[in-house]
């Protein structure tokens, strides 16, 4: 059973990453195919509908601090609540592209429930300062 990299949700993929000055971070990633809600909150939703709408997004948040060639990210609030009060550790690379410097960020080699080995990685591309800003 040999390692793989994987994309999440098949590659088909969006998300916001910040990281502040003062050592603070969140991330948001979510399925870019994830169906429409038929209701106006999720919480009004069919429970499977929301469980469907939550398997398809990730999200947390907390402090961060450099290891070398790595960043750890002090998980405060998530929603997985099993990563609460965890670190969770993200390799760091720099892809050069033709709009610049992308942040490449690769998980540890993890086991999984299925007993399978899985790496993942995530390309983040920095947003424009006049986009930021907007």
């Amino acid at each position: 059973m040999g390692d793989r990299t994987r994309r999440p949700w098949g590659g088909k993929a969006t998300g916001l990453l910040t990281y502040t000055e003062d050592g603070r971070m969140w991330a948001a990633l979510m399925a870019t195919d994830r169906p429409d809600v038929p209701t106006r909150t999720l919480s009004a939703a069919p429970p499977l509908m929301r469980a469907a709408a939550a398997a398809g997004f990730v999200i947390y948040a907390g402090s961060y601090s450099i290891d070398g060639g790595d960043v750890i990210h002090h998980v405060e609030i998530s929603l997985l609540p099993n990563w609460v009060g965890t670190s969770e550790r993200r390799h760091i690379d720099w892809i050069q592209t033709d709009n610049g410097l992308d942040l490449e960020l690769t998980t540890p080699p993890t086991d999984t429930d299925g007993g399978r080995v899985f790496v993942q990685w995530l390309q983040w591309t920095r947003i424009p300062e006049d986009e930021a800003s907007a």
